[in-house]
């Protein structure tokens, strides 16, 4: 099902993700970016233009009302970084856990970086309330693998950045989960993330 070509999209069953922006602050040598088109699952992600908050809630009301029943979760995931806008985030995220009698669980995936994106913010003070999932790429144990990997705009401090967003989410989002992307390290870094993540509070998966 597709309900708008670039703004939403049921890419598995019962999660409608949102596709709010084409920016990245990462250029990963595994992301689907990297290929040529702008095209993921078979879903055209070219944005002619950045939609706003009242654009991506009509956009959810329509795929709700084509599917006839409530989606299970909510998803910023699309074809770039969403914590780019976080005031949609916000004002799209809490105006969806409020509403009707079930609303849907809201998720976040990101690469961790908000607070380099939107230097002189609370990144995670303008998250809270908004969101019930966070999902964090933390891809590397290391700032030099993350570096090589996810070729981060931001540079050396990217790595530290992304640790951090993850420590300060734990305890003000519900459920904090960091993931690596599997066969992009091996198996001992694997481990060391997994590590990172215990230290910190957070969930892992290896996605």
């Amino acid at each position: 099902m597709m309900v708008s070509v670039t703004v939403v999209y049921e890419y598995r069953p019962g999660s409608l993700y949102l596709n709010i922006t084409n920016r990245c602050s990462n250029r990963c040598t595994f992301c689907v970016r990297q290929t040529p088109g702008f095209s993921l699952a078979g879903f055209d992600m070219r944005l002619e233009r950045e939609p706003t908050a009242a654009e991506v809630l009509e956009a959810v009301d329509q795929a709700l009302a084509l599917r006839g029943e409530p989606f299970d979760e909510v998803v910023f995931c699309g074809f770039g970084e969403p914590t780019h806008r976080l005031d949609l985030i916000r004002a799209v995220g809490t105006t969806l856990r409020q509403g009707g009698q079930s609303p849907p669980l809201v998720r976040l995936n990101t690469n961790g970086q908000a607070a380099l994106l939107n230097p002189g913010c609370d990144s995670v003070e303008e998250l809270d309330g908004a969101l019930d999932t966070v999902s964090i790429s933390l891809n590397a144990p290391d700032p030099e693998t993350y570096l090589e990997l996810c070729r981060p705009r931001h540079g050396p401090r990217a790595h530290a950045a992304v640790l951090d967003f993850a420590r300060r989410c734990v305890g003000r989002i519900p459920r904090v989960t960091l993931t690596v992307v599997s066969g992009t390290i091996g198996a001992a870094q694997v481990r060391r993330c997994a590590e990172l993540a215990r230290a910190l509070g957070a969930g892992f998966r290896v996605r």
